[in-house]
């Protein structure tokens, strides 16, 4: 077992600073604490008789690693972990990762040292390889919306596939050809899935996709509208688009307002999520209900679970969406 004296020599720092980074007493630059949370990865230093001690003081602690808290999507996911939480009388401690591979390390490293042995993290830009690293050094972390075969049973993923298919065929269905497939800018799982979902429906369909019709934006309201401009410049004259999440439609919608563009007579929009937003839009949003405070407490349950036995038995934690039908969608007479 390593000692807080070789973790500062192998970061090249005092104890004094090791002890500050574990317990977050006082600030440290950014660049030390990262050397300092290396070695302790490299040491699996927060498995220690020190860390484990801190746990037992602060309870039954499950620490939850999540996105933007701002976006609504996040804020059901932490609902549904914080009921679970709150029933089996634990505590729970938040951070973000805000979709960036260092600062998603840096939230893991900040929960394992505050004691949470059980672990519910949303990931989306670190490495395959890191994810499974932290994996194998906390039996009690949970990963929630991305799938890995090797621990498979400590993940909780939607089917993303079949979602974003079933929202393309509606379209299809409505008489609609030219659907635009408006999508996030990061190279995460969720976008390439929903590609792949939206790419079936169309070759079945019998119908060629150029590059041009698969339209990728920041996932936010800002990226809507920046998706709704190259929709109205665009020479394929699109009726219909699927978006990653409701609140790119919500921008889009709005973009699209403002250019008395009518809805959804000239351009029917599916959205992804079924946030709160999606029905008090004008008109009321299309989308897929994403079970995310179902996903959340399976997940939670899960890392509770794994931290007070060895092993979780082999389970199918996959979840589907369900199409919500309101007005944002109509059949197409061109």
């Amino acid at each position: 077992m390593a000692t807080m004296k070789e973790v500062a020599q192998r970061a090249g720092v005092s104890a004094a600073t090791v002890s500050r980074v574990i317990n977050n007493t006082a600030y440290v630059e950014p660049v030390t604490r990262e050397r300092v949370e290396k070695a302790m990865r490299e040491f699996n230093y927060h498995r220690n008789a020190a860390a484990l001690a801190l746990a037992k003081r602060s309870g039954n602690m499950l620490g939850l690693l999540t996105g933007n808290l701002a976006d609504p999507f996040f804020s059901r996911l932490a609902r549904g972990v914080e009921e679970v939480t709150r029933k089996e009388g634990a505590k729970l401690m938040v951070c973000s990762g805000g979709h960036q591979a260092e600062r998603e390390k840096a939230g893991l490293d900040f929960l394992i040292n505050q004691g949470c042995e059980a672990i519910v993290a949303h990931i989306t830009r670190m490495s395959d390889a890191d994810v499974l690293r932290y994996a194998a050094h906390s039996p009690g972390l949970v990963i929630i919306n991305r799938y890995f075969p090797a621990i498979a049973n400590r993940c909780v993923w939607l089917d993303n596939v079949s979602a974003a298919q079933a929202s393309t065929e509606h379209l299809l269905q409505q008489g609609h050809r030219r659907i635009a497939c408006v999508t996030a800018d990061l190279p995460i799982d969720d976008r390439k899935l929903r590609l792949q979902g939206y790419r079936n429906a169309m070759a079945q369909a019998g119908i060629d996709v150029p590059g041009e019709w698969v339209i990728s934006v920041p996932f936010d309201e800002e990226g809507g509208e920046l998706a709704a401009e190259q929709i109205l410049s665009s020479r394929h004259h699109f009726t219909a688009a699927v978006t990653f999440n409701d609140v790119m439609a919500a921008g889009m919608m709005r973009a699209l307002h403002q250019r008395q563009i009518p809805l959804p007579q000239q351009l029917s929009i599916i959205g992804f999520d079924d946030v709160v937003l999606a029905r008090y839009l004008y008109p009321a949003l299309s989308t897929m209900h994403y079970p995310i405070e179902r996903m959340a407490k399976r997940a939670a349950k899960l890392a509770l679970l794994s931290q007070q036995q060895q092993g979780l038995p082999p389970q199918n934690n996959m979840f589907s969406a369900e199409l919500v039908l309101r007005d944002s969608v109509t059949r197409w007479q061109g």
